[in-house]
């Protein structure tokens, strides 16, 4: 293929975006560095302490809006060194003090770096932690840890309490786990031990935050899904993106809920009790550097309550910490597998059924990696059809593509008679012009609901096939230093094959377009080649493989005689 003056001016501009691009974002601050975690000394180990892997960040400083009020508990007594309750899959580091869970430890899930286990750190953007009960902008006076109790599945904690009105009670707090898991049960019971009633009416019990994904595991993500979401008692389903405005994110008067929670691209944390309660809503920030992330903070507003004296109230709720599998997420509730968001309105619906069917596939071949290559070959099969319908209209738009060009040179001064000369020629030779495109436009869904379960699925996460290490990012094997910044070309061979691939289907496809239109079709795979370079392979796998079956398929129709090559029909101009 011969290249004009026009075409490489073209591939020089995309190679200076291919290589600029990344340098310049960084340059105007539009995409950040992940900060690297420095050890930071805690409390003296006990039997009971949180480990190494779960130990406390670089300092943070911790900025709150004016709709989160820092409710800090003072002690009164001897403080107590962090607790950890952990099971197979996670692991809580409970903090006596405040009654609170402080970090979160996915024990099956590392950072970018793969260096230590990803934590959801839930004191990020607030002084109170979560799955803690706290009342908004009253200081507690914690005056004594009454008891505690660690087992294997559950820590207890009671404390006595004394708010800045006078008010003293004592609040037992109960957090429980199973052996596996992200799921935590949580049991509150206030305790009123006075002669006197007590009224408590401004109790908040916070689900805590969730920070980016891209901030909790140094990922580089490609697209942001920061976001809340909660479902009402009437059973209608909000979703609300982190940066709106206030009036869209803080509803008034605040909704009644069945359960609500944060999300980012691949972790969620929510929020569900026995009965629907008054959703608290809140945005925090955190400042690190001269770099400002906002922090969504999610709880529930306790209905106002009599504590008569010798008596109790207990509250209980149930959270859920961990990835986004569906199979997870539908074992804690039957809805709340709608913080998914694999793709956007009816697409979403479609990303699910093949998440569900690539997680299937693996439960029997044992590898996601022939798992894509096997649901590719299923969506393919099942698309057989319509593209070979959509090779032969090709053919035959090609084989009358002399009788279109002599029509054009004949009318070329008449636009309007030229198009209704066209049409009879459509009719005579049953040709429809549209033939080759509509079949194709049948598949987009399908394609996009794919990429996006492909993109989305934590499951592919740092899991490795063939020579890449990780199918949810770029199958890098190589870097070429270029002394240049400091910078470097990765070397990704399934992009590559993927454009290879696309020139040779190209070149095998049928085409009946004039030469300007056909040199912007040649130049697309080098177009993609340079917007899609730093693709997840596990996407660059599912389309290199969807290549070779329609290169394959092109073969076997070339063969039978239903579409011929290429090659100009004779006549052409």
């Amino acid at each position: 293929m011969k290249f004009d003056k026009e075409t490489v001016i073209a591939i020089a501009i995309c190679a200076v975006i291919l290589f600029g691009w990344d340098p310049f974002c960084r340059y105007m601050g539009w995409i950040q560095t992940p900060p690297v975690p420095v050890a930071a000394p805690v409390a003296t180990p006990t039997p009971a302490a949180v480990p190494p892997a779960a130990a406390a960040k670089a300092p943070i400083q911790t900025v709150t809006t004016a709709a989160v009020p820092a409710v800090e508990p003072v002690l009164a007594a001897r403080p107590l060194p962090p607790v950890e309750l952990q099971n197979s899959d996670m692991s809580l580091r409970i903090t006596p003090l405040e009654g609170a869970v402080g970090a979160i430890t996915m024990k099956r899930y590392l950072n970018a770096q793969r260096t230590e286990p990803v934590v959801l750190d839930q004191t990020l953007g607030q002084t109170s932690g979560a799955l803690s009960l706290f009342e908004p902008g009253t200081q507690w006076v914690v005056t004594g840890i009454l008891s505690t109790r660690l087992t294997t599945d559950s820590y207890e904690l009671e404390r006595r309490i004394r708010t800045a009105s006078g008010t003293t009670f004592d609040l037992l707090q109960k957090w429980q786990i199973d052996a596996s898991g992200y799921e935590t049960r949580i049991t509150l019971e206030v305790k009123n031990r006075s002669g006197v009633p007590i009224s408590l009416n401004n109790l908040v019990f916070n689900g805590g935050d969730l920070a980016p994904w891209a901030l909790l595991s140094g990922d580089k993500v490609r697209v942001a899904s920061h976001r809340m979401d909660y479902m009402t008692a009437a059973g209608k389903f909000f979703d609300l993106k982190a940066g709106w405005d206030d009036e869209d994110f803080f509803q008034t008067p605040a909704p009644t809920v069945s359960w609500a929670g944060i999300g980012n691209k691949y972790f969620t944390v929510l929020l569900t009790a026995a009965e629907p309660y008054t959703l608290y809503q809140a945005r925090t920030y955190r400042l690190r550097g001269q770099e400002k992330d906002e922090i969504i903070t999610v709880g529930a507003r306790l209905a106002p309550c009599l504590v008569e004296a010798g008596a109790s109230k207990q509250f209980s709720f149930r959270y859920y910490s961990g990835p986004k599998v569906i199979a997870q997420l539908d074992a804690f509730d039957s809805t709340t597998g709608r913080v998914m968001h694999l793709a956007w309105g009816p697409l979403d619906y479609l990303a699910r059924l093949l998440l569900w069917i690539l997680v299937k596939l693996h439960g029997l071949c044992g590898s996601y990696g022939v798992s894509i290559i096997i649901l590719t070959l299923l969506v393919r099969l099942l698309f057989y059809p319509v593209t070979a319908k959509a090779n032969a209209s090709m053919k035959k738009m090609q084989t009358v593509q002399p009788k279109i060009q002599e029509l054009r040179e004949k009318y070329k001064d008449n636009p309007q008679l030229l198009n209704t000369k066209m049409m009879e020629l459509y009719r005579t030779e049953k040709v429809n012009p549209f033939g080759g495109c509509l079949p194709i436009l049948l598949q987009i869904p399908v394609f996009f609901a794919l990429y996006a379960t492909l993109d989305g699925a934590v499951e592919l996460r740092q899991v490795p096939f063939l020579w890449s290490r990780d199918l949810a990012a770029a199958d890098t094997v190589a870097r070429i230093p270029l002394f240049l910044f400091g910078w470097s070309l990765p070397i990704n061979p399934l992009v590559i094959a993927m454009t290879i691939l696309m020139v040779i289907q190209q070149r095998m496809t049928p085409m009946s377009m004039d030469p300007v239109q056909k040199k912007m079709m040649m130049a697309m795979p080098i177009v993609m080649l340079i917007f899609l370079y730093d693709l997840p392979s596990g996407l660059t796998l599912y389309w290199t493989v969807s290549n070779i079956f329609s290169i394959i398929q092109l073969r076997l129709q070339q063969r039978s005689g239903n579409v011929q090559s290429a090659a100009p029909a004779k006549g052409a101009r």
